[in-house]
């Protein structure tokens, strides 16, 4: 697919033959309009799923399904190859969990592969580091170079200075990397990504009901309450959720959005409530007061279910009122109270969070607020309510015995991954985005050998000029390699780039969250071959791992996924490696959706060996290590004699198999005990010419890695500064005027878009753009010839923008929440004038 010129006419031409084909598609119709026909070839012969047909030659294209990787959702895919190139990408109709749908992003992921400034060999700086001078290497050099470094730290007794930072891997790569290569050499200094996307949030989960994920049950829900997510657009499991959120509607459901900004979710929304940033929770915390003090709370799953009385929570509760929560907010009390009854009366009901509420100050605090608002009304693991999330569990056979014989016992890590000494109360997740900072501050050591996959920190952290600076400092980083798909912000700052395969060229065993409540398996495997010299990291670990005195227990990564197949039960029956191939992904179509699985009674067996603590009534299993009860020894709960699986532990000592709405590990931390209301420190001491900068996602991209789609990149480029027509008014800002817009670590000039649909006392600015490298359609840079860069994509002569927007973390300062880590992005103070 590429970019086209094409007049008015001609699109809606076009537009309209595609139109047709929709509905054929959606109601199983045959359609033999010409329109059609010209853009698709014969209709007659084709079928929804793993059908395709060159409309130039007309023969049927080869059908690979595989997984999406555009973005953490994953969705089943089904990729079409036509003389061994990639020519298109649809949803996979046989996998549940998204019914054949795909977003844009995933239909682009072409781009991934064939994009004309993606990495392609290895290479070596030379001269000083940033400085883009390079020399292409050979793979067996880099090795060579690579396994150096990493025996010297081994014999010096110090693998742990082998920092691996990685952004997204999931599934069995993951596994392949953390699970079996990086223990086996000793290192366990890995630093994730989870905190600058939704730390906090999980935090806050495994604080209340052990586990972290949910999954909103829209499709069986009344009416759903929605705190800042847009969940229609840029949700971390988005096509399962909203496509059920859609039919939910269809089926009567109402929406309700709190949001700073009018999103594509608020849009579609009953009713959008513009919300002051940082003052959600009030309104949550108002809405419970109300329905403990109308009496329409949910009282047997109170005093079952949780670890509070309804006493407890209405004497906390009574403080945050309606009135009070206006003043806050700027929602009406009227209006909270309204949604509030009808909320505990819609029996059920489901109340969502996500960046908007949790991206704050006290940000787990926020989301602990949620499952409260959940659980005072019942809506816990029911149908249509919020739902602890069902996944499948593979089956790895080789794992257990290589713990045993090949995983170092002296595993070591330097603690740079958890923010700054004492400034976080429980870093579940990490603390990412300061990871460089901690390095540099030292407290903590310094690794040797600092080394990124699939992550960009000078361009996806806060304060990208001082990422910037200690990535370039060789006293504090003294050597940087980046395993990477495009030539990087980061990767531009390394010592030597390796050249990453996309995730249409590799394999995975894979699962996430269901929409229905069910298991379901899929696969990713190769659609085309690696371009170039790519290769897939897992390959590299294969090749690495013999010259450390690592055995891998597998041949490769083909092989653990097929292993896999054939040792899953369900998987193996349908037929194991060979129906995966095939069909890419299977479930059990007998299963019932899982609800309530804190309420499955424990059998004798699963209770053999068990105490019951006195206090809690938590059943655990003791051993020499752990005689009490504690996060690593949880069985159950005992209820009126009764033993239950309960809500079990994850990371974190919650002190009880219930629900936690009272959390004794934050009353330990100095924390309020129950979900309370915490203004914004920032907030509290602004000037009246101030404003409070707010990001968010577009349907059209994600994160900071698919800028380099041409097609995504034409579709969404520029990114205006939204602003309020009051405020602007005051600031003598007229639409499209050149803005600057400055906090306390730097500024950046961008355009005004005034309009209605962002809050009077917010600026609000999308991420996604403002890319300086990541190849010309992201950047207008080319990368070094070196890489692989090229010019043959006759597309580059089409490339109509100039603009490709401002990246707002240039004024974002690395803020944390200080009780789960998050990224502060919700938080800054800005100042803006008219350039």
């Amino acid at each position: 697919m590429t970019i086209k010129a094409m007049n008015r006419r001609d699109l809606l031409i076009k537009l309209g033959a595609l139109s047709a084909l929709a509905v054929a598609c959606s109601t199983g119709k045959k359609t033999n309009k010409p329109g059609a026909v010209a853009l698709m070839g014969d209709m007659d012969s084709l079928q929804w799923g793993f059908k395709d047909i060159s409309p130039s030659t007309r023969k049927e294209r080869t059908a690979v399904p595989s997984a999406c990787w555009q973005c953490v959702t994953r969705d089943g895919i089904v990729a079409y190859v036509e003389d061994g190139r990639l020519v298109k990408i649809e949803g996979n109709p046989k996998l549940p969990r998204t019914n054949g749908v795909l977003c844009a992003r995933g239909q682009a992921g072409m781009g991934q592969v064939y994009d004309p400034d993606r990495m392609l060999y290895p290479v070596k700086r030379v001269g000083a580091r940033g400085a883009g001078k390079w020399k292409r290497i050979s793979w067996d050099d880099a090795k060579t170079e690579f396994v150096g470094h990493l025996k010297r730290m081994k014999a010096e007794g110090h693998p742990e200075n082998f920092c691996f930072h990685y952004g997204r891997m999931k599934d069995s790569t993951d596994a392949y990397v953390k699970g079996y290569f990086l223990p086996a050499y000793g290192t366990g200094t890995i630093p994730g990504h989870t905190s600058i996307c939704e730390g906090s949030k999980w935090t806050a989960q495994e604080l209340t009901w052990g586990k972290h994920y949910e999954n909103w049950d829209f499709k069986n829900t009344n009416l759903i309450l929605n705190f800042g997510s847009n969940v229609m657009e840029t949700h971390t499991n988005h096509i399962p959720v909203a496509q059920r959120l859609v039919e939910g509607i269809a089926r009567g459901a109402k929406l309700y959005t709190f949001d700073v900004r009018l999103s594509n979710t608020a849009a579609k929304s009953t009713e959008w409530l513009p919300v002051k940033p940082g003052t959600d929770t009030a309104v949550i915390l108002a809405m419970a007061n109300v329905i403990m003090s109308e009496k329409l709370y949910d009282e047997n799953f109170i005093k079952k279910w949780t670890n509070v009385t309804v006493a407890q929570l209405s004497d906390h509760l009574k403080k945050y009122t309606p009135k009070w929560a206006e003043d806050e907010s700027g929602v009406p009390a009227k209006k909270i109270t309204e949604l509030a009854i009808a909320f505990a009366k819609a029996k059920p009901g489901v109340a969502i969070s996500y960046r908007g509420l949790v991206a704050h100050y006290a940000g787990a605090n926020n989301e602990r607020a949620v499952i409260m608002l959940n659980a005072i009304c019942g809506y816990i693991n029911v149908p249509g309510g919020f739902c602890q999330s069902v996944g499948p569990k593979w089956s790895d056979p080789f794992k257990d015995n290589f713990k045993k014989t090949q995983v170092a016992k002296d595993v070591k890590k330097l603690k740079i991954g958890y923010g700054y000494e004492g400034a976080v109360a429980y870093p579940t997740h990490g603390v990412c985005q300061d990871v460089l900072g901690v390095i540099k501050e030292g407290k903590h050591g310094r690794p040797e050998l600092y080394m990124t996959y699939c992550f960009n920190p000078p361009y996806v952290t806060g304060n990208a000029k001082e990422n910037i600076a200690i990535l370039k400092d060789e006293a504090v980083i003294p050597h940087f390699i980046a395993y990477d798909v495009a030539y990087s912000e980061a990767a531009a700052l390394s010592d030597m780039i390796l050249p990453a395969a996309t995730y249409l060229e590799r394999w995975d065993a894979m699962g996430h969250a269901s929409g229905d409540q069910i298991a379901e398996f899929f696969i990713r495997q190769p659609v085309v071959k690696p371009l170039g010299e790519a290769k897939p990291i897992t390959d590299f670990v294969d090749e690495i791992a013999p010259m450390l005195g690592i055995q891998m227990p597998f041949k490769n990564h083909e092989e653990l996924v097929r292993v896999m197949c054939e040792n899953t039960k369900g998987v193996k029956e349908a037929g194991g490696f060979d129906y995966m191939l095939k069909h890419g992904a299977w479930y059990d179509t007998n299963e019932k959706p899982a609800y309530n699985q804190q309420e499955k009674k424990l059998s004798e067996k699963d209770l053999e060996g068990t105490k019951v603590d006195a206090k809690s009534g938590v059943i655990f299993k003791p051993d020499e290590k752990n005689p009490e009860s504690n996060e690593k020894n949880y069985v159950g709960q005992m209820i009126d004699g009764v033993a239950y699986k309960g809500f079990p532990y994850d990371v974190i000592n919650r002190e009880t198999g219930k629900l936690a709405i009272y959390s004794e590990p934050l009353k330990k931390k100095n924390w309020d005990p129950l979900p309370s209301y915490y203004p914004i420190p920032e907030h509290q001491k602004m000037s009246g010419d101030e404003l409070i900068l707010t990001t968010y996602k577009v349907r059209s991209h994600t994160q900071s890695r698919s800028q380099n789609c041409k097609l995504l990149s034409e579709d969404y480029h520029s990114n205006p500064a939204w602003i309020n027509p009051k405020t602007a008014a005051k600031l003598g800002i007229k639409n499209g005027d050149d803005i600057e817009v400055s906090s306390r670590i730097g500024k950046i000039k961008t355009k005004a878009k005034v309009t209605n649909s962002v809050h009077p006392s917010a600026i609000s600015i999308s991420h996604h753009c403002g890319h300086w490298n990541y190849g010309r359609y992201a950047s207008d840079n080319k990368s070094p010839i070196e890489v692989g860069a090229h010019d043959s994509d006759s597309d580059l002569k089409l490339k109509w923008w100039k603009d490709n927007g401002e990246h707002p973390n240039w004024i974002i300062p690395n803020s944390t929440d200080p009780i789960g880590g998050q990224q502060r992005w919700m938080d800054t103070v800005v100042k803006v004038r008219k350039v």
